[in-house]
């Protein structure tokens, strides 16, 4: 897909966005609350990966192929857990700087706020 015609098609989707001249629900909604689900399904399978490499790992106890392949499963869903967390950490530094959320006190499920 060329650019001309990716810009055409983002420009046809948004225009009715411009024309009225207000925020529509879908930006303000539906759109944070997808993306909210998105964070956690993905917060979720980089613990299922390290935990199925930790199940990897532990039972194969004799077969050194088996336990490299658990061990790079651990440390795969280490580094994603490790960087969807600092991720949210960066977010939530940056909200609190800038007042951007009111009201968000302690560790909270990550979310993108509105």
């Amino acid at each position: 897909m060329t650019l001309r015609r990716i810009f055409a098609t983002f420009a046809s989707i948004t225009a009715p966005l411009f024309v009225f001249a207000a925020a529509p629900a879908i930006l303000t909604t539906t759109i944070p609350n997808l993306l909210n689900a998105v964070i956690v399904v993905i917060i979720a399978l980089a613990g299922l990966v390290f935990l199925w490499g930790v199940f990897k790992f532990v039972s194969a106890a004799g077969d050194e192929k088996a336990r490299t392949t658990g061990r790079q499963f651990i440390i795969w869903g280490l580094v994603g857990l490790a960087v969807m967390f600092a991720f949210w950490g960066i977010v939530n530094i940056l909200i609190d700087t800038f007042s951007l959320q009111k009201g968000s006190a302690g560790l909270t499920v990550p979310k993108v706020s509105r």
